[in-house]
């Protein structure tokens, strides 16, 4: 369980330094700034997680997303998964880029860059209205987690995991190396330790059986892999 702990203990201090990187992550930030023509930090971050992802899928979700380490550290708080509608984060996703492209066509392209536009040199909470923005990022990590399920703005909301996604499924088509589940020759015992320590709620038991460790929701925790006594599932580069 080494491997978990650290895991825990990066998603954690990512989530400690959230106040001072929220900007970085800010859908409205990257709008408002096409709007001026600049390009801001968070279209820098956005890109490096679709250019990553194409190495190490989701990962980043389960090891370094300051959201991510959020849900982790109430999780024992809340045992019910957000199972169904992971189609919602998408119709966020489009007319969110959508906007970003019109707005920044509109207004005639990117003149300029500033990496650390809408913050107090390089740091988010640089005014109250900031602040109320990160309190409200906060309310959509902690309102959905304890009303829908767990993991619930990882599900429904989150408007960084469409660009990981993405990559993944451009990774898949290239068949390049990438961070991966991988299933074993070792038998399965049916024993659902898997499924029950999966992060997002995944039936991994079932992925094993029909040999598809491949998912969309998977953020490649490592935790089934960690958990499973007869060393199925391996989390390795292929």
């Amino acid at each position: 369980m080494k491997r978990q702990i650290i895991r825990r203990r990066i998603s954690y201090i990512s989530f400690f330094f959230f106040p001072a990187t929220f900007v970085y992550f800010s859908p409205y930030v990257i709008i408002d700034a096409s709007a001026k023509g600049i390009i801001c930090g968070s279209f820098f971050m956005f890109i490096l997680l679709f250019i990553g992802s194409l190495i190490f899928g989701r990962a980043f979700c389960s090891w370094a997303c300051p959201i991510g380490g959020a849900q982790e550290m109430i999780s024992p708080l809340k045992k019910k998964f957000a199972i169904k509608g992971k189609i919602t984060k998408w119709l966020i996703w489009a007319p969110w880029i959508i906007a970003i492209i019109v707005v920044a066509i509109h207004n005639g392209g990117y003149q300029e860059i500033d990496p650390f536009y809408r913050t107090n040199h390089g740091f988010s909470l640089g005014s109250i209205y900031t602040g109320i923005a990160y309190l409200a990022v906060l309310a959509l990590i902690f309102i959905p987690y304890f009303t829908v399920g767990s993991r619930s703005f990882c599900r429904h909301i989150c408007w960084i995991a469409p660009f990981m996604i993405l990559g993944r499924r451009i990774q898949n088509l290239l068949k390049t190396p990438s961070l991966k589940l991988v299933k074993t020759d070792n038998d399965c015992i049916d024993c659902n330790r898997c499924t029950k320590n999966c992060l997002m709620g995944l039936d991994v038991e079932n992925m094993i059986k029909i040999n598809k460790m491949e998912n969309s929701e998977c953020i490649l925790c490592g935790n089934c892999a960690d958990v499973c006594r007869k060393g199925c599932i391996k989390l390795k580069f292929k």
